[in-house]
C-alpha cells in the first residue's frame, strides 16, 4: 500500500477564528440595538408618547442582523429564512399583546416582502446556479457581457505570498486566517509537488468556498490521478465557487480525467453532470464529443446549456447537426449558446438553420442569431438580415401610419 503523507487535522476549525469573531460581534451588536429599540418603542406606547407612530419600523430592525447572517453564512440560508419567519411572528404577537399594533394580520402582510427576500436568499444559497443563470441571461440580452465576468470573479482577494519551503507552506494550511490558507493552497499548486495531493484533498472540505475552489485548481495543476475521485465528489459542492473549482481542476488534468468525466455525464446528481460537461470543455479532449452529443438530451436545462457550450468549444464537424437540433431546445439559454457555437463552425450547413432561428419567439435568442449570422459573412445571411430589418421597419412604419 502506498504510504500517505501525514497531514495536519486543521485544528483551527475547533475554535472561532478572529474574522468570525468580529462578524458575530457585529451581528450581536445589531441584534441588541434592535432589541433595545423595541423595548423603547413599547414603553413609549404605554407612556403615551409618539413612539407608536413608528411601530411599523420595529419588525424591519431585525432584518439587519439577519441579512448579515445570510451574506456571511450563505450555506445557512434556509435556516435563516425559517428563523426570520419565526422571529417576525413572535415579534408581531408580542407587539400586539403590548398594544403597540392594532392589526397583526396587516403587519404580517407588510412583512411579507421581507420574508420573500429571505426565501430568495435561501434559494440562492441552496442552488446558486439557477440564480447565476438568470443573471447571465439578463446581461447577455442587455449587451453587458462584461458584467458577467464581474459576477464570476467574486470579491477581490488579498494575496499573501509564500517564499518558504514546502513544509512551511503546508504548515500555513493550519492558519486561522482564511486568506493565508487560500494563498497556501494556491502556492502548493504552483510548487507542483505530489506530496501536496493529500493535504489539498483535505482542503476540499474547508469551510471557505474560495479555499475549496483554489484547492481544486491546485490539484488540477499537479495532475495526480489520486485527486480525480475527490474532485468529482467536489462537483456536488453546495456553492458554485466550489463546483467551478472542481470542474476546472478536472479539466486541467486532461486525458487522465476524461474517462471518469464521461462516466459522470450520466450521474444521478445534475450538478455532477453539469460539472463533468464543464470539465470536458476545459480539457478539450475530442474523445468526449460523442458522449457530449448524447448528453444534449439531458432532462436538466443547465446540463444541456453546458453541454452545448462544450460541443461548441471542442467541436469538429460531428457537432454541427446536434447543435442545429439544439436551436429547437425548449430552453432559451440552450438556444442562445447553440447559435453562438454554430457561428464558429464555419460550415455552410449552419446558415439556413440560423436564418430560420431569426423567427425565434425569444428576443434574446433572435439577437444572438443576428450576431451569429453577421459573424459568418455569408451572402445568404446578409440577405436574410436585410430582409429581416426591412420587415421590422415596414411593420413599424405601418403602425405609425395607422396611428
Amino acid at each position: 500500500m502506498a504510504s500517505r503523507l501525514p497531514t495536519p487535522s486543521l485544528p483551527f476549525r475547533g475554535y472561532i477564528n478572529p474574522n468570525d469573531a468580529i462578524k458575530l460581534l457585529v451581528i450581536a451588536g445589531f441584534a441588541v440595538v434592535s432589541l433595545v429599540l423595541t423595548v423603547s418603542f413599547t414603553e413609549g406606547v404605554e407612556s403615551g408618547t409618539t413612539f407608536n407612530a413608528l411601530y411599523a419600523v420595529i419588525p424591519h430592525l431585525y432584518l439587519i442582523p439577519l441579512i448579515l447572517l445570510a451574506l456571511w453564512y450563505p450555506r445557512r440560508g434556509l435556516q435563516i429564512t425559517i428563523l426570520l419567519i419565526i422571529a417576525i411572528t413572535f415579534l408581531i404577537v408580542y407587539l400586539y399583546a403590548r398594544g403597540v399594533i392594532a392589526d397583526p394580520l396587516l403587519t404580517m402582510l407588510n412583512s411579507g416582502m421581507d420574508i420573500a427576500i429571505f426565501v430568495a436568499l435561501a434559494l440562492y444559497a441552496k442552488d446558486r446556479t439557477m440564480v447565476d443563470s438568470f443573471l447571465r441571461n439578463f446581461f447577455e440580452q442587455s449587451g453587458m457581457e462584461g458584467s458577467i465576468k464581474d459576477l464570476e470573479s467574486g470579491p477581490s482577494r488579498a494575496k499573501v505570498k509564500f517564499e518558504g519551503a514546502f513544509e512551511e507552506v503546508l504548515t500555513a494550511l493550519n492558519s486561522p486566517d482564511d486568506e493565508v490558507r487560500e494563498e497556501a493552497v494556491r502556492a502548493l499548486g504552483e510548487l507542483n509537488d505530489r506530496r501536496a495531493v493529500d493535504p489539498l484533498i483535505l482542503m476540499l472540505g474547508d469551510e471557505n468556498r474560495y479555499i475549496r475552489r483554489e484547492a481544486a485548481k491546485s490539484l488540477g495543476r499537479i495532475g495526480d490521478p489520486r485527486a480525480i475521485p475527490p474532485l468529482i465528489n467536489a462537483l456536488k459542492d453546495d456553492d458554485r465557487y466550489g463546483r467551478d473549482g472542481a470542474a476546472e481542476g478536472l479539466g486541467e488534468m486532461g486525458g487522465k480525467a476524461v474517462p471518469a468525466l464521461v462516466e459522470k455525464l450520466s450521474d444521478e446528481d445534475w450538478h455532477v453532470r453539469m460539472g463533468a460537461a464543464v470539465a470536458l470543455r476545459i480539457s478539450g479532449d475530442k474523445s468526449a464529443i460523442e458522449p457530449l452529443i448524447h448528453a444534449l438530451d439531458d432532462k436538466n436545462r443547465f446540463v444541456r446549456r453546458e453541454v452545448t457550450k462544450s460541443l461548441g468549444r471542442i467541436g469538429d464537424k460531428r457537432v454541427i447537426d446536434p447543435l442545429i437540433r439544439a436551436l429547437k431546445d425548449p430552453d432559451r439559454s440552450v438556444r442562445i449558446r447553440a447559435a453562438g457555437a454554430l457561428a464558429k463552425c464555419h460550415d455552410d450547413r449552419v446558415i439556413d438553420p440560423l436564418i430560420e432561428a431569426l423567427n425565434d419567439e425569444d428576443s434574446g435568442v433572435r439577437l444572438r442569431v443576428i450576431r451569429a449570422l453577421e459573424e459568418t459573412n455569408d451572402p445568404r445571411a446578409i440577405h436574410a438580415l436585410n430582409n429581416s430589418l426591412g420587415d421590422s421597419q415596414g411593420i413599424k412604419n405601418g403602425n405609425i401610419a395607422e396611428k
